[in-house]
C-alpha cells in the first residue's frame, strides 16, 4: 500500500495539482512506458458513477512532447488497459503503435469504464468530450507535453462527440488544437459557430453511416469558416472494411437524407427546417442497421490519414 500511494503521490507533483485533490489516481508501469490514470468526471446518466480512465503511452524517446488523446467507439474491441479493467478499440490499438513511431504519447480513454455499456445502448452513453476536455486539462499541466500540441481524435461514438467541438458550447475550448472524428453518423449536430481548432473527418465511402450526412453538415461547417477537411476512403465500410457485411444492431442513421441540427436554444429542427425533439430523433432516427464486418483492411490507411493530418496541424 504505501509502495502504491508512493507512486500516486510522486506522479501528482508532475501536474502542479493540489495534493488534496484525491479525484485522480495515476499507476505507473516504467518498464512499459505506460501510465494509468482513473479520474472524475460526472455524467447525469451515471449517477454515483463518475470514475473514467484513460491508459497512456509514451514512446521511448519523447522529444516532440505531443500529445494524441483518443476516444473509443460503441465497441471497445481493442486492448485491454495495464490497470482497473480498462479497454480501448481497434483504432486505439492501432492508433497507439502507429503515432508511437512517429514520437506522439497516445492517451485512450474508457468511457464506459464500470458503466456496463453494450454497443446498441446508444441513448445511454456518456458525453464523450467533457471527458476528453477534462483529460486534455489535466495533462496539459504536465511539464513532460507542450499544451500547444494536444489533439483529439475518434472512431464512431468519439468521433459524433469530437464534432460536438463545432457547437457555441464548446468552440472556444483551448485544449485541443487539432481534432480528428473517424466515422462519425453526423444525424444529429449542434449549429456550428466559429472555432479556431482545425478539424478532419474522415468518412469510409460505402459505412453504413452514410456519407451523405456528414457531407451536409460539412458544408454548414464551412460557412461559418472553420477550418474543417474532408476525407473519403474508397470500398471502405464504418469499420473500414472492405466486405461491407450488415447487422441487425442498432444504428442511429436513419435521418442521413434530412439530418438533425441542434440550437443553442435547446430546438431541434431537420435541415428542411421541420421541427423536431431529442425524444422524437431517438426514435425515428435509429435504425436496425448496423455494421457487422471485422476485415478492417483500410483501418490502417485512415490511421495514416489522421495522423498526416496531426503532423501538419504539429
Amino acid at each position: 500500500m504505501k509502495k502504491i500511494l508512493g507512486i500516486i503521490f510522486s506522479s501528482l507533483l508532475y501536474f502542479n495539482l493540489s495534493l488534496a485533490d484525491n479525484s485522480i489516481e495515476i499507476k505507473k508501469f516504467d518498464k512499459k512506458n505506460i501510465e494509468v490514470f482513473k479520474f472524475k468526471v460526472p455524467d447525469r446518466k451515471f449517477p454515483g458513477k463518475d470514475d473514467v480512465i484513460a491508459q497512456i503511452h509514451f514512446p521511448k524517446k519523447f522529444d516532440s512532447k505531443s500529445l494524441i488523446i483518443h476516444q473509443h467507439g460503441s465497441s471497445r474491441d481493442g486492448m485491454k488497459f495495464k490497470k482497473w479493467g480498462g479497454k480501448t478499440d481497434e483504432w486505439g490499438t492501432r492508433l497507439i503503435k502507429a503515432a508511437l513511431k512517429r514520437g506522439y504519447a497516445v492517451a485512450v480513454i474508457d468511457a464506459f469504464y464500470e458503466r456496463r455499456l453494450k454497443p446498441n445502448d446508444k441513448t445511454k452513453f456518456p458525453n464523450a468530450v467533457n471527458i476528453g476536455l477534462r483529460l486534455g486539462e489535466i495533462l496539459s499541466k504536465d511539464k513532460r507535453f507542450d499544451k500547444s500540441k494536444i489533439f483529439y481524435t475518434g472512431f464512431s461514438y468519439g468521433a459524433g462527440w469530437i464534432l460536438e467541438l463545432q457547437g457555441e458550447y464548446y468552440s472556444k475550448q483551448k485544449i485541443f488544437k487539432a481534432v480528428v472524428a473517424a466515422e462519425p453518423g453526423c444525424n444529429a449536430n449542434s449549429i456550428p459557430t466559429k472555432n479556431n481548432f482545425s478539424t478532419l473527418i474522415i468518412k469510409g465511402e460505402e459505412s453504413h453511416y452514410y456519407p451523405i450526412a456528414c457531407e451536409s453538415y460539412l458544408t454548414m461547417i464551412k460557412k461559418v469558416n472553420n477550418k474543417v477537411e474532408y476525407i473519403s476512403i474508397p470500398k471502405a465500410d464504418h469499420s473500414f472494411s472492405s466486405d461491407r457485411k450488415t447487422g441487425s444492431g442498432k444504428a442511429f442513421n436513419g435521418c442521413s437524407n434530412n439530418i438533425i441540427l441542434i440550437y443553442p436554444d435547446g430546438i431541434w429542427k431537420h435541415m428542411d427546417g421541420t421541427l423536431t425533439s431529442r425524444k422524437e430523433a431517438m426514435t425515428k432516427c435509429m435504425t436496425n442497421e448496423s455494421g457487422g464486418s471485422s476485415t478492417r483492411e483500410k483501418l490502417n490507411e485512415a490511421i495514416t490519414i489522421a495522423l498526416n493530418y496531426i503532423d501538419k496541424n504539429s
